[in-house]
């Protein structure tokens, strides 16, 4: 990938960096939503007078209603950011 991104020049880079850099949001919020589905295993219970349930809650949901939303939007702005990063990193090189 490096090599490749490397030996592009003028409006070829342009065009790949912006359709990858808008492609990683989708792929982002994606990854972000599976990771965040996956990781209602490692929440803790909490028991109330009603029953037990698990603790996250994010705008009014609870489990793994709340931990998808929050690892989608985490996703979708993070991974952008590092995909960012790494392109930042390829012109470092070089």
């Amino acid at each position: 990938m490096i090599k490749f991104y490397q030996k592009l020049k003028g409006w070829k880079k342009i065009l790949f960096v912006t359709g990858t850099i808008f492609l990683s949001f989708p792929v982002g919020a994606v990854i972000g939503l599976i990771i965040g589905l996956m990781s209602i295993t490692f929440v803790p219970m909490c028991c109330v007078e009603n029953g037990c349930h698990s603790c996250v809650e994010f705008n009014g949901m609870v489990g793994y209603e709340a931990t998808g939303p929050i690892g989608l939007l985490s996703g979708l702005f993070l991974i952008p950011m590092i995909y960012f990063a790494f392109l930042i990193y390829c012109d470092y090189k070089k």
